[in-house]
């Protein structure tokens, strides 16, 4: 009867050790989108609302680059395919965000070339 108590109170904390590493990755990925954003915001003026999407724009790039990490190996077709998805969704997520003119500010900023899909 200890035995398996002991196993389930290991089980548990393992459980919520688990838990937790995961919700650090989301806090980690959040805060940087936020900071990737507000420091473009402090670059070319724009609204809240196209603050708002150029967040969600960051966020789901970092989710994704984090996931392409996470399962395939670098340097393989593979993924170097998924990582220029990724870059042309996050260029057409911030094009709609920001509009055809601050676009191209951005592109300068970042040093980027428009990917043409």
């Amino acid at each position: 009867m200890k035995k398996l108590f002991t196993f389930c109170f290991f089980a548990f904390a393992m459980l919520i050790g688990t838990q937790s590493a995961l919700a650090q990755d989301t806090a980690k990925i959040n805060e940087s989108a936020y900071a990737k954003a507000k420091e473009l915001r402090s670059q070319i003026k724009f609204d809240d609302v196209a603050l708002e999407k150029v967040y969600m724009a960051y966020q789901a790039n970092d989710t994704k680059l984090q996931s392409i990490e996470k399962h395939l190996q670098a340097g393989t077709a593979d993924y170097n395919n998924a990582i220029i998805d990724v870059n042309k969704k996050l260029q057409s997520n911030i094009k709609t965000a920001l509009g055809n003119d601050l676009f191209k500010r951005y592109l300068i900023l970042t040093d980027q070339e428009e990917i043409v899909d």
